[in-house]
């Protein structure tokens, strides 16, 4: 390999670009101190890979790059090409020519290596000087005080010379990196060790805390597998006897509710017809005691009036002898008297009649009164069942969400799994009735948004409805929401606004931690009292609101519109509770009163009988009566034939007495009191026969209400226990499963027997139970800290065997050094003493061990004796005999271990002029292996080159070479002398 071309730009005083060809064999740079001549040198030193400053005369590495001069502005970069030809392949380069160089920029720092042009790495450029012999620490380079250096050098030192030539600089470099290497190997594996250790006391309790996890996940996905099943079935039948329970309860309390009713009624009409029975009865006494007392004064008014009836009867049958005058006035009295009678038979006739029109009268309005009553029980029989059935559905609603959408009603019935959920909007506000249209109108579906604290909440609940296929749902984060105003100029120009009412926000209200969220919604929408009021408005806010009447019509932001008659909606969310909680009050209302209309209902009917009753009796007493005059007026006709026979006179009817008025007085006074008795007594023997049965229904009603309410007590405590059941077991579902029951249903069916699943869960339970705490992290815990273990196991066995390997290449490459070293210091030797006896002309030298037993520690000694002199210290010849003593040393290895390129820079300064035609020539015999680019003054030395190149600055500051005669450097070497 050889050096055929050095290109230089920007380096040291290389300001223009230099171009240095050469040919092989030996070359000359010549030129007078400070021309920069020597820059060759470094420049070549510098692409070779030299890194310190120093080295290359400077303070740091920028000052390599051209500092300016005062005809040349300073440069930003340097750059030294290095171009080889390399057609002998002595390095692994696959190219006959190639090209290193390497640049530097002022300011970056960092330098850049190039092979062929592409960027390389330094490395890359060390192994290359390092296999073609021509590193920086070799041969390649020697300068005067590398002679110097071998003169005044320890024998250790002088060993790195015969290692350089040996050719174990590499392998010493390798030894050096192996044993870095095998430094950092033991370190590493000391961690290794003592992770392994650490991780080793970790693992023992982990891997138990995993396999209990293990089989927790094991029994778990066990249980799972059959648990689920029997949830779904235990849900499925509960949830119909829940609803065969209900159906129970619901016939249960109606008729419960029917039977109070009749309880009530039945109680109500014992003790209306017991009220009643007891004034007839009073009143009955009293009219008894009235017709004795009557019947007392009649009876001995009938004894006087029977004695005096007697006698005239006796006359008028011919039993007392009387005159004819005395007969025709005793008929004259009987048919007066009878005549009086058969006037007060009529009165009481007409009275009778008067009764029986009264109460006919009064039968026919009670009746109608009856008629009416029973119409309006109906309408509210009617009206009680009607609100029964709008609470049910009401509360059937409400109990199981059917008014939500499937999303939203999903996260209300598994709201347990969110400890962030607070509500739907409709849960969380309150509203007056008032205004219940217009804020219904304006949050429309948003009122089953569902209000959570965080986003956080809303995505875990937005996945749980995507893993159980649960609907859609929208979700209000309280952290995440702003509240939304009205500007303050709009608010204030609508202050005084005619049928402006408030904010929509105003118009509700809710707990102190949700007014963010009624801002949110209704901040600025505003609420009038009509549409034209809506209309007005919103104009008067340029369209920029939205603006809602109170009947829930709306112009939206732009001035759409939307309202019209909306159909009355009692199960709209809003207005179901206050619905249920009105009909709830209104329906005990209804049931009182239909109870008092059944109560007056009673009392009418009570009434009624009575003025059948008293029809009934009047009539009796009418008929009489009149049989009672019909019998007077034939018997009157009769005596009236006699009078006519005995009496030409007309009849004129005389006097009645006293005794005879006042017994058809008290007659007539006792035929009425004896039928208001009768009557009385009638209706008090029909309400005894009434109110037994009525004794006798409320005793069945009773003995059925308690029957009942034992029923509906057991309906209730099962009801309680089913309840509780489905509870537990929705929670199981919900909780622990993080399933709905209708992606339950899907998942896997029972098919085993139910019982024989209930033995299986109780079983698994108490597995489960039994494993006590369980880490469920400690399985992945676990399997990365055996992976990590493992890794480190198998780190732990590559670096053991990595430190055998490193062991072994060290061991190895001791062997090469020895064996290098001993075949160069033979060589070298042969050689040493040729070029001592060639440079001194006689004389020995050689070189040796200064401890053969160690020769990969051993010094180098130099044992030199040049003729007629017999010194054993280097150190004590004279400068002239070190230097010679040095060269012959350093040709000998060359000679011995021929490098491609040696750069030799005024090596030759201190021999004398024989002694350099010597060192001339010798390179000469040396050039056929060697190229040689010498940097020299020495006129003998230019004489034996084949090649000179001179050096001069031109420009100040600035080098450039020429090529040269030898009479030109002998003037550029006067120039430097002088």
């Amino acid at each position: 390999m050889k050096l055929i071309k050095v290109e230089a730009q920007g380096f040291k005083s290389f300001a223009d670009k230099v171009v240095l060809n050469f040919d092989g064999g030996v070359v000359g740079i010549v030129g007078p101190n400070g021309s920069g001549k020597s820059n060759i040198n470094d420049a070549i030193r510098w692409v070779l890979g030299e890194q310190s400053s120093k080295a290359l005369r400077g303070n740091s590495m920028e000052d390599v790059i051209f500092a300016g001069s005062k005809t040349v502005k300073e440069l930003d970069k340097a750059e030294v090409i290095l171009t080889f030809d390399n057609s002998d392949h002595a390095v692994s380069v696959p190219h006959d020519v190639f090209t290193i160089s390497r640049v530097l920029y002022r300011g970056k720092g960092g330098n850049e290596y190039y092979i062929n042009g592409e960027i390389a790495r330094f490395r890359d450029i060390k192994e290359i000087a390092m296999e073609s012999g021509i590193s920086k620490s070799s041969l390649a380079i020697i300068s005067q005080g590398t002679i110097s250096d071998i003169a005044e050098a320890s024998p250790e030192q002088r060993r790195g010379i015969i290692e350089e030539a040996a050719g174990t600089s590499k392998y010493k470099a390798r030894k050096i990196e192996a044993l870095r290497k095998l430094e950092t190997t033991e370190e590493a594996l000391d961690k290794v060790r003592t992770i392994i250790s650490e991780l080793e006391k970790r693992l023992v309790p982990l891997r138990k805390q995993a396999e209990k996890a293990k089989i927790f996940i094991e029994k778990s996905n066990e249980l799972k597998s059959v648990e689920i099943g029997l949830l779904v079935e235990d849900l499925k039948f509960f949830s119909d006897k829940m609803t065969f329970l209900n159906n129970e309860l619901s016939s249960v309390n109606e008729k419960k509710d029917e039977l109070e009713a009749k309880l009530s009624l039945y109680s109500a009409s014992i003790k209306e017809n017991s009220n009643s029975k007891l004034k007839l009865e009073l009143d009955a006494d009293k009219l008894q005691s009235d017709l004795s007392k009557i019947e007392e004064s009649l009876h001995q008014l009938e004894l006087r009036q029977t004695r005096i009836n007697q006698r005239r009867q006796d006359i008028l049958n011919g039993d007392i002898k009387v005159t004819p005058e005395e007969k025709i006035e005793t008929l004259k009295q009987e048919l007066s008297e009878n005549f009086a009678r058969i006037n007060h038979y009529k009165a009481y006739e007409e009275k009778a009649e008067a009764e029986i029109a009264k109460a006919k009268e009064l039968s026919l309005n009670l009746d109608k009164e009856l008629f009416s009553l029973a119409s309006t029980k109906t309408t509210v029989s009617n009206r009680l069942e009607t609100y029964k059935t709008k609470l049910q559905v009401l509360q059937d609603h409400k109990n199981n969400k059917t008014n939500l959408y499937k999303g939203t009603k999903t996260i209300v019935e598994h709201s347990s799994l969110f400890k962030g959920y607070k509500g739907t909007v409709a849960d969380l506000i309150q509203v007056e009735k008032e205004f219940a249209k217009a804020i219904e109108s304006i949050l429309a579906s948003a009122l089953q948004h569902i209000v959570v604290d965080t986003s956080e909440t809303a995505v875990k609940a937005v996945n749980f409805l995507k893993e159980n296929r649960g609907g859609w749902a929208t979700f209000i984060p309280l952290t995440s929401i702003q509240p939304k105003d009205m500007r303050q100029d709009h608010l204030m120009a609508l202050q005084g606004q005619k049928g402006f009412v408030a904010l929509a926000s105003e118009l509700v209200d809710t707990k102190e931690e949700f007014s963010v969220l009624k801002r949110f919604l209704l901040g600025n929408i505003v609420v009038t009292q009509t549409i034209e009021d809506a209309n007005r408005i919103s104009k008067l806010l340029q369209l920029k609101y939205m603006v809602v009447s109170l009947d829930g019509d709306i112009v939206r932001v732009g001035g759409v519109m939307s309202g019209g008659a909306k159909e009355d909606n009692q199960n709209n969310l809003l207005e179901i509770d206050r619905n249920i909680s009105e009909f709830e009050k209104a329906i005990p209302k209804l049931m009182e009163e239909k109870s008092q209309l059944e109560l007056k209902e009673v009392e009418l009917k009570n009434k009624k009988q009575e003025s059948i009753s008293t029809i009934n009796e009047w009539s009796m007493e009418l008929s009489n009566t009149k049989s009672k005059r019909l019998d007077l007026t034939d018997r009157n006709d009769a005596l009236k034939v006699q009078y006519d026979a005995v009496s030409s006179q007309a009849l004129e009817f005389s006097k009645t007495d006293e005794i005879t008025d006042e017994i058809s007085k008290l007659t007539e006074k006792r035929n009425e009191i004896s039928a208001n008795l009768r009557i009385k007594r009638t209706r008090i023997s029909s309400l005894a026969s009434e109110i037994a049965p009525f004794v006798s229904q409320k005793t069945e009603v009773e003995n059925s209400l308690y029957e009942l309410s034992k029923n509906h007590s057991q309906f209730i405590n099962e009801k309680n226990k089913v309840e509780f059941i489905l509870q537990e077991n929705q929670k199981r579902l919900t909780e622990h499963y993080q399933m709905t029951l209708e992606m339950a249903q899907s998942y896997q069916k029972l098919e085993i027997d139910l019982e024989e699943a209930r033995v299986i869960v109780k079983n698994l339970k108490q597995d489960i139970k039994a494993l006590g705490n369980v880490n469920l992290d400690s399985i992945q815990e676990c399997e990365e800290v055996e992976e990590r273990y493992n890794k480190l196991k198998e780190n732990e066995n590559e670096l053991s065997e990595a430190k055998n390997t490193i062991l072994d290449a060290i061991a190895e490459m001791d062997k090469i050094i020895v064996n290098k070293i001993q075949e160069t210091v033979d060589i070298v030797n042969k050689e040493f003493r040729y070029v001592f006896q060639t440079m001194f002309g006689g004389g020995d030298a050689q070189i040796q061990y200064t401890d053969p037993q160690n020769i990969l520690e051993t010094g180098i000694d130099i044992i030199a004796q040049p003729p007629g002199k017999s010194v054993k210290n280097l150190k004590l010849f004279s400068g002239g005999e070190k230097a010679i003593i040095a060269i012959s040393l350093l040709f000998a290895i060359i000679k011995a271990k021929p490098i491609p390129l040696c750069i030799l820079d005024e090596v030759e300064a201190a021999l004398d002029e024989a002694n350099v035609i010597r060192y001339a020539e010798f390179l000469q015999s040396l050039k056929d292996k060697t190229q040689f680019i010498v940097i020299t003054h020495r006129h003998g030395t230019m004489t034996k080159v084949d090649h000179l190149f001179g050096a001069t600055m031109q420009k100040r500051g600035v080098t450039s070479f020429f090529s040269v005669e030898l009479a030109k450097a002998k003037e550029l070497v006067v120039e430097e002398n002088n």
